[in-house]
């Protein structure tokens, strides 16, 4: 799948996911075990500004389009990114940022070592310091 391919999975999976009228919906994927797990979060505005959750119950070549995007940008020998945020409009600007996420990296090595929710808790806040709401 080319990368103009993988865009159009994307645009059609997150437009299609959306129940009312919007005006750009942000997307937040999370890249896991180097790629082979992707989490997803994000919002939608609403044409009056409020601001709505996404569902993220994508089907599987979403899932599978997001992961092919990430192999070809390591492929290409780009920097290291464990994040992705997709930026769409209803009349198809579409826009990605790759980024590196430390605390992400953190968390995945921590729960790979077999460390707990509390013990990673504590360690994240002595790091990054207190979650906020």
């Amino acid at each position: 799948m080319t990368t103009n391919e993988i865009y159009d999975v994307l645009t059609d999976a997150i437009s299609s996911i959306i129940p009312d009228e919007w005006a750009i919906v942000r997307l937040n994927v999370q890249f896991l075990s180097d790629g082979l797990e992707v989490e997803f979060d994000g919002f939608y505005l609403t044409p009056t500004g409020d601001e709505e959750p996404l569902s993220t119950d994508f089907p599987d070549e979403m899932i599978e389009a997001v992961q092919e995007l990430y192999l070809i940008r390591k492929n290409e020998g780009l920097p290291p990114a464990n994040r992705l945020q997709i930026d769409l409009t209803p009349q198809g600007k579409f826009t990605t940022d790759f980024s590196w996420d430390q605390e992400i990296q953190d968390e995945e090595e921590h729960f790979n070592k077999g460390g707990t929710a509390r013990e990673w808790m504590a360690i994240r806040e002595a790091k990054y310091g207190p979650i906020e709401d």
